[in-house]
């Protein structure tokens, strides 16, 4: 299985956390999937030594390991559209210019397009999309201090409901902005790493719910 590789690229910015509200409110409907990660084969397996690359479920979670090579990812293969992702996310290795998070709507054939929800080691944040052979940004890489570093443990919410998207850490509303690229697909797990640098992250307590806008 062939992972894409693209360039990642920080890009500096500044916000404070309570600065912005989020411009919609959602309603959380059925949990489509909970996940716990207790069984060895619940997730993509993915090996490639020569890349120091690897997915698997280990240790009661779901692990993600990256040199420096470009995005790589783990789906479950459950279709979905409208919802909202929370899962627990723990960096076990040191170096920090880097990027982890989760997948919404994830094309079918794993070739990498959908929408990216990320944080980094360093305290970043941005929402981008994967199209074709690249990631690009929808909201530039900015800093926000929900965000713990480094090793210590970040709590993500994804909110994919019609073409709104936005990003909660740690319970704290961070950024939100709109796209109709997808409309469904696959969950999954990301990570990506400058050179020079790896990463390993450890994702648990996944939950999925059927989610829609206040507004409708």
């Amino acid at each position: 299985m062939l992972k894409k590789s693209v360039l990642f690229l920080l890009v500096i910015g500044f916000m404070l956390v309570g600065c912005s509200k989020p411009s919609e409110e959602y309603l959380l409907g059925n949990a489509i999937l909970t996940e716990s990660f207790n069984e060895p084969k619940s997730w993509e397996y993915y090996d490639d030594v020569d890349a120091g690359s690897r997915l698997e479920v280990l240790d009661g979670a779901y692990q993600i390991q990256a040199g420096s090579g470009g995005y790589i990812w783990g789906l479950n293969e459950q279709n979905h559209g409208d919802v909202v992702m929370e899962v627990n996310t723990n960096q076990l290795s040191e170096f920090e210019d880097n990027a982890y998070g989760v997948i919404c709507r994830a094309d079918e054939s794993n070739n990498g397009d959908g929408y990216y929800f990320l944080i980094s080691g360093d305290g970043f944040y941005s929402i981008a999309i994967g199209a074709g052979d690249s990631v690009d940004p929808i909201v530039e890489w900015t800093t926000s201090s929900a965000i713990n570093k480094g090793s210590d443990r970040n709590m993500m919410r994804a909110v994919c409901i019609g073409d709104y998207l936005a990003l909660y850490v740690n319970d704290k509303f961070v950024v939100d902005t709109r796209d109709n690229t997808f409309s469904s697909g696959y969950a999954g797990f990301v990570a990506n790493v400058n050179d020079g640098g790896d990463i390993t992250v450890a994702f648990d307590d996944l939950t999925i719910w059927e989610a829609s806008l206040a507004s409708e």
